[in-house]
């Protein structure tokens, strides 16, 4: 198997050593933590850095400003307004600010005492009592003869496991000097002839300077100082990434699935039934899925498609032809709403041609779901909905041909594995998103993938107008949906919270809700977040799909298996608070129906970044494109989960800023392969690990 491979080679290859007790010793530290060996603790580089080799002067510190003052503390009190707060007092001659502390015990408070001296590392904030850090980082002296500041800036390492970012600092500085010392070593996997101008240094080097930067490295000029130690351990980790996606492709389709014989009579009266005609787009996909299932190889699919596109018919028509075939589909949502919605269509759609639709939800009752699970466990030929319940260890598929997975970001690799796991021979798989993937990412994350685009929707469908409203015009706009729902239209109102947070922008939905209704008294007005239990949320959504409610006022739990198609206007309170991406996916949810759609941006104070989103989804309507924008804003990590996700994350690459890099990785690939074989598992290995896997997911 290919995850013993890793396994037994991840324990023989963390680093090399000379026998010396200290390096032996700092291993089994490292072991101990739970760090797997030396190249895990490195290759975690700092979030970012502080500089605590200089001093700001109180009164040149203003609000958002981040670092290192001292001074003499004046007074230290507890305060109870509005709750239980420790608040001291200092200054230094040019001004003065107040360290609040909403945590802190007995012991801190005599220890910050009126006369000492302080050194204290946060950001500056605007409070009610003048300038102030909140929770700072300090240290108290007893006199005015204070050790020298840092010489070099201080790195922040997320915390991994209960080991602070200072613990953190204090291994890899150990690590570092047995590294220089000889006792321990990495191997530099690179070859040289992949160097270049911009990727110059060996690995060594490029640790030490990105874990300890010098002096001559400022925070002013850090970037530019860290870029070509940083490309040189991103070139190495997007090589390592495309071998692994190359080994796992060629694992993939050396591998047996079922061939799926498909009868163009049966398929012709299934496409006629649809109350519509598929577009174009949705015909040149269904081709290459269909040329997928008629193999031995399992499909492996990748299919995007912006909101509204029509994937879900594709879906459909794969869980068709499979039970025709007498075998069973999954089809994977990450909400029993989504999954709920999905029941509804696929019964509409599949139930004339006798094809059973089952639904593995959690409000099951004990006794029909023993029933349903035996069904399953004899092979009953049926399309089954789930959302993490379909993995559920008494769950069976003697005879699944088929997955198709929706909204895949939204679920763990690991659950995904766990799934495909379930059939006999390995399913072929459909891999949905509505989430467009910048062209950079699905290249490089999706490597490994057959990939189709749903780039045309469908006909008849309108543009939905976005505008653009600041908090100011709030009651102007309640006077406008007031008129628009007593003409019979209906509105999404969706806020970006349940509860009032204090400093947050944008209404909570319970705060919105009441403010409708002391505004519209004469409108049906509904709620519905995540908190609320299943059946309590799809009744809300039935009532309002049924027309009985005017306004509905929702979390983000709408933006995706929710469809009302006379729901034309979305209000989207607080919508700098939003990405982009989701701000287009709720925008999705309306102009689904004959006519315009509306979407309302309600906007309080704007960053640049914000403002920059908002004028993006103002101008388009083309979810790829907003994409593409979104990735320049925001880069990868927070647009598609790659650190979060549990699959192939990148440590330090970003596939924005680096995309240089990714025009240089075949022909790295090549060179590695054809003279420097004996590299590719161990840079694999280094990168990827045991993660390796889930590039079949």
């Amino acid at each position: 198997m290919l995850t013993d491979t890793i396994q037994s080679s991840r324990r023989g290859s963390r680093s090399t050593t000379d026998g010396s007790r200290g390096a032996a010793a700092f291993l089994a530290k490292l072991d101990r933590l739970g760090i797997d060996g030396l190249e895990d603790l490195l290759f975690a580089l700092p979030l970012r850095y502080e500089d605590e080799t200089r001093l700001i002067p109180i009164g040149a510190m203003t609000p958002g400003q981040t670092g290192m003052i001292q001074a003499t503390i004046e007074l230290t009190e507890i305060r109870y307004a509005p709750r239980r707060q420790l608040i001291c007092r200092i200054a230094d001659g040019t001004g003065f600010l107040n360290l609040r502390f909403f945590h802190f015990h007995e012991i801190q408070r005599q220890a910050l005492q009126r006369g000492k001296w302080i050194r204290a590392f946060g950001t500056c904030r605007e409070g009610p009592l003048g300038h102030e850090l909140i929770h700072p980082r300090y240290q108290v002296f007893h006199s005015e003869r204070l050790p020298p500041l840092r010489d070099r800036l201080t790195p922040v390492y997320a915390k991994r496991d209960g080991i602070s970012s200072k613990r953190t600092a204090g291994l890899v500085d150990s690590a570092l000097a047995l590294l220089r010392s000889g006792q321990l070593a990495l191997v530099d996997r690179l070859p040289r002839p992949l160097m270049t101008d911009s990727t110059r240094s060996d690995l060594i080097d490029a640790l030490e300077n990105i874990h300890r930067p010098p002096p001559e490295a400022s925070a002013e000029h850090l970037s530019e100082w860290l870029a070509p130690f940083r490309q040189r351990l991103a070139l190495e980790e997007l090589l390592a990434h495309a071998l692994s996606l190359q080994k796992i492709r060629n694992e993939w389709i050396a591998s047996r699935s079922y061939p799926i014989r498909i009868e163009p009579d049966d398929l012709n009266r299934f496409v006629t039934s649809l109350p519509w005609q598929m577009t174009h787009a949705q015909i040149r996909v269904w081709q290459e899925i269909k040329r997928d299932l008629e193999r031995s190889i399992p499909m492996l699919r990748l299919l995007q498609g912006d909101v509204g596109s029509g994937k879900t018919v594709l879906a459909a028509l794969t869980a068709f032809v499979t039970i025709r075939n007498q075998g069973q589909a999954a089809v994977m949502a990450p909400t029993e709403l989504l999954i709920h919605q999905h029941v509804q269509t696929f019964t509409r759609w599949l139930a004339p041609h006798n094809i059973p639709v089952r639904s593995l939800h959690s409000h099951l009752t004990r006794k029909e779901r023993r029933e349903l699970l035996e069904e399953l466990a004899h092979g009953l030929p049926c399309v089954v909905l789930g959302t993490q319940s379909l993995f559920q260890s008494d769950v069976e598929f003697p005879n699944l041909m088929t997955i198709v997975i929706d909204e895949q970001h939204r679920f763990g690799v690991a659950q995904r594995l766990n799934l495909a796991d379930k059939g006999i021979q390995r399913p072929h798989q459909l891999i949905m998103t509505a989430t467009p993937i910048p062209r950079t990412l699905a290249m490089s994350l999706y490597a490994g993938l057959d990939q189709s685009r749903l780039d045309e929707l469908p006909p008849g469908r309108i543009p939905v107008v976005t505008v653009a409203l600041p908090e100011s015009r709030r009651p102007e706009l309640m006077d406008r949906l007031g008129s628009l729902c007593r003409g019979g239209q209906q509105v999404f109102w969706v806020c970006p919270r349940v509860e009032d947070a204090e400093g947050s922008s944008g209404r909570a939905v319970e705060t919105a809700l009441h403010e409708l209704h002391r505004a519209l008294p004469d409108l049906r007005i509904g709620m519905i977040h995540g908190r609320l239990a299943t059946e309590a949320r799809q009744r809300i959504v039935a009532d309002f799909q049924e027309g009985q409610i005017d306004i509905l006022v929702a979390t983000t739990i709408v933006e995706v298996g929710v469809d009302i198609p006379r729901a034309n206007v979305m209000v989207i309170d607080g919508a700098e608070r939003l990405g982009l991406l989701q701000l287009h996916q709720l925008r999705g949810r309306v102009g689904r129906g004959t006519q315009s759609g509306q979407c309302l941006l309600v906007y309080g104070p704007l960053s640049p970044e914000a403002q920059a989103r908002l004028d993006i989804l103002r101008k388009t309507t083309d979810g790829f494109l907003i994409a593409e924008r979104d990735l320049e804003i925001r880069g990868p990590g927070e647009l598609w989960g790659t650190r979060q996700s549990g699959g192939l994350a990148f440590r330090i690459a970003d596939l924005y800023r680096d995309r240089a890099l990714l025009a240089r990785i075949p022909q790295a690939i090549r060179l590695v392969q054809e003279q420097y074989p004996e590299s590719v598992e161990p840079l694999m290995q280094r990168w990827l690990g045991e993660s390796l896997r889930y590039g079949q997911a």
